[in-house]
């Protein structure tokens, strides 16, 4: 004779099912946080070309470019995002960095995220003739 627990499946359950959505929770917020890291890194390296592009201008704002793009890409909503914060320096490279932090909702911790691009300064035609330059001589060793 088989005897039946009738509820056993329930209880089970009951006690496994806390942990199966703390696991989903969990992968669910990482993979925002793996979002707002790759947009980010996308973004602070095309704020540093924008801002090094304009070096080859004329009186070039390297600096306003630079920093008005990094605003412009960064002011796009982030999921669990909260002060974030941009920092734009100018020298012989241009260099993008974004501060964040990304809520949890695991005991109010967060998760800080600081992601950089840069992008050096560099005149394309100047640069073009100095690599042309060097092809030539290159050439005349080789012979």
């Amino acid at each position: 004779m088989r005897k039946y627990r009738k509820g056993s499946l329930t209880v089970e359950t009951a006690c496994i099912m806390p942990l199966i959505l703390l696991v989903l929770m969990g992968i669910l917020y990482l993979c925002f946080f793996v979002h707002n890291r790759a947009w980010l890194t996308a973004a602070a390296y095309e704020s540093a070309l924008s801002g090094s592009m304009e070096g080859i201008k004329k009186d070039g704002q390297i600096y306003e470019t630079a920093r008005m793009s990094s605003e412009a890409l960064g002011n796009i909503g982030f999921f669990g995002a909260e002060n974030l914060s941009t920092q734009t320096n100018v020298g012989k490279n241009v260099q993008v960095t974004y501060n964040l932090d990304t809520i949890a909702s695991f005991g109010g911790l967060s998760w800080h995220l600081r992601v950089e691009g840069s992008s050096s300064v560099v005149k394309p035609v100047s640069w073009i003739r100095k690599i042309k330059a060097a092809s030539e001589v290159l050439k005349g060793v080789g012979d």
